[in-house]
């Protein structure tokens, strides 16, 4: 027999060697012992995490001619049938390929008919959420009274997209992803049997990248065994997993922690040329700030799953950054994600982004931002001298909140005034701007009883406000919370309609049937 990948090689016979699953194993086998089986199950979560296996295995233990307590013995006829695919009795089906109703039909008429030499005739459907609405219809009465002598075990990785009716009559068990350190372990051991030589860095890199999933796992190490002859080096691993490239990615993020704006600037150019993606780098840094925040945060946050380099490297960061510096980070970095799906100046809008980043100290007191500096006040903070001090993104959070805050007393007045935009807070004053062509709007909020309303909410509201003066400007062209929000929904909406006359699949649609699109309606 010629080569055996190492996913097949190593995929669990017994219920023993399943990897994590381990009350929904337990429950299995209590079930075989007492004898309590159903006649349907669902078992649900992501790729390669041995849902397929565990329904085997499960049919093997119930047909098994010689079991091992609730073990199949693997070596008895149905056992070996069971496992090579060439049952009678125990039924492999894929439901991305066998969706229609036909199918279904199919499989209804056949489950009256006595197993041929087994106990129970089991079906293991996988991908089941594949099935169209008209089979999934049609197996809803054999599902839920088959025949005593007939198990359906149903596999899925999208459990929501399967009927109410369907998950009703089954017993459903939920998988999970495999934690890192039994991944390492069970992973290591398999390496160790194979005779494989690796750096644990190395497997560490392999198991992140796999995304708690098994198979993925052991098939990129079947690929870097073959790439590097027999050993797993971290160097290598990183070339085939397409990690070259982080060397200039980890330099970049280092020179914006530390403020480093001409090493920054030869970076951005660097990788300019090299056409690394910018969605990729945000991604990267979205993931780097979050750990940072993480071991601010905890003890020894993940450290575990990342390499001996890493380590030193997010160690060194973790000097120079606080919390809330970090927040700002990523809060920023997540704009500039999200303008990446948007827009097609990529370059201006991350490297805007990053600009920003370097000067973030202008918005948050540079206290706040690093560790051990003096207190430096930014120029933006318009909030009271007695009072915490403000930036400019936090008072329009608080002027948000404060809408919020009139609107579940008096919702009539915060829509009013939303039309309005916050000028400053200072003074035990709070300022608010009409723009002329916003004349109605400013004339029921200046209303009597609605100032002495406001005056009230604000002092309970920011607590140093004892006052509110709303101001008509002439020539204002500044917009507020109102305007803004319904251009984000406007913009979002025109964005939606641009990708769905794009969209391949509407495309074919229009070109089966000669069409052409007259209206796109975006439903609420």
């Amino acid at each position: 027999m010629g080569y055996v990948a190492l996913a097949r090689k190593y995929r669990p016979q017994t219920f023993d060697e399943v990897v994590f699953q381990d009350y929904i194993v337990n429950t299995l086998k209590n079930a075989i012992e007492l004898n309590r089986i159903s006649h349907a199950y669902l078992f649900t979560g992501p790729r390669g995490i041995g849902k397929t296996s565990t329904a085997r295995i499960f049919a093997k233990a119930l047909n098994c001619l010689n079991p091992q307590g609730v073990n199949p013995c693997n070596s008895c006829e149905n056992c070996k049938e069971i496992t090579e695919g060439v049952s009678l009795d125990v039924f492999e089906i894929d439901g991305a390929s066998n969706r229609g109703i036909d199918e279904i039909r199919q499989l209804r008429e056949s489950v009256k008919f006595l197993p041929a030499k087994s106990k129970y005739k089991i079906y293991i459907i996988d991908e089941v959420h594949m099935l169209t609405e008209a089979a999934f219809n049609a197996l809803l009465k054999t599902l839920e009274e088959p025949p005593d002598f007939v198990i359906f075990i149903l596999a899925t990785t999208d459990a929501h997209r399967i009927p109410a009716t369907i998950l009703s009559r089954c017993q459903r068990f939920n998988f999970s992803k495999i934690p890192f350190d039994e991944m390492f372990s069970h992973t290591s051991n398999i390496l160790r049997k194979e005779g494989i030589t690796f750096e644990d860095d190395a497997l560490s890199l392999i198991i992140r990248n796999s995304d708690g999933c098994m198979r993925d796992c052991l098939s990129l190490i079947d690929q870097i065994i073959a790439y590097t002859n027999g050993e797993i080096t971290l160097e290598k691993t990183k070339f085939l997993l397409g990690l070259s490239e982080d060397k200039i990615i980890n330099e970049l993020y280092k020179s914006i922690l530390t403020n480093d704006k001409n090493r920054t600037k030869s970076l951005l150019d660097e990788i300019s040329l090299k056409g690394i993606d910018y969605k990729y780098i945000s991604e990267k840094f979205l993931h780097y700030t979050k750990l940072l925040l993480l071991m601010h945060t905890f003890e020894n946050p993940a450290k575990k799953e990342l390499t001996t380099e890493e380590v030193s490297f997010f160690s060194d960061l973790l000097q120079n950054t606080s919390e809330e510096k970090l927040f700002a980070i990523y809060q920023t970095l997540l704009k500039v994600y999200n303008d990446l799906k948007y827009f097609s100046f990529e370059q201006d809008i991350f490297e805007m982004g990053i600009f920003k980043i370097l000067h973030i100290d202008r918005i948050i007191p540079s206290s706040k931002l690093t560790k051990n500096t003096p207190t430096k006040i930014a120029k933006e903070n318009i909030d009271n001298p007695s009072k915490p001090t403000l930036s400019l993104d936090n008072i329009e959070q608080k002027w948000k909140k404060f809408l919020d805050f009139i609107a579940e007393r008096k919702p009539s007045v915060s829509s009013n005034l939303g039309y309005g935009y916050l000028i400053s807070i200072e003074n035990n004053k709070m300022i608010v701007g009409f723009a002329e062509e916003k004349m109605f709007h400013y004339k029921i909020v200046i209303k009597a009883e609605n100032i002495d309303f406001l005056k009230r909410a604000a002092k309970k509201y920011f607590g140093n406000v004892d006052d509110i003066i709303i101001k008509l400007e002439n020539g204002s062209k500044k917009k507020g919370v109102i305007e803004k929000v319904n251009e984000i929904e406007t913009f979002k909406e025109k964005m939606l309609k641009k990708e769905l006359k794009e969209n391949k699949a509407v495309e074919l649609l229009l070109k089966e049937f000669d069409g052409k699109i007259v209206d796109i309606e975006i439903k609420k």
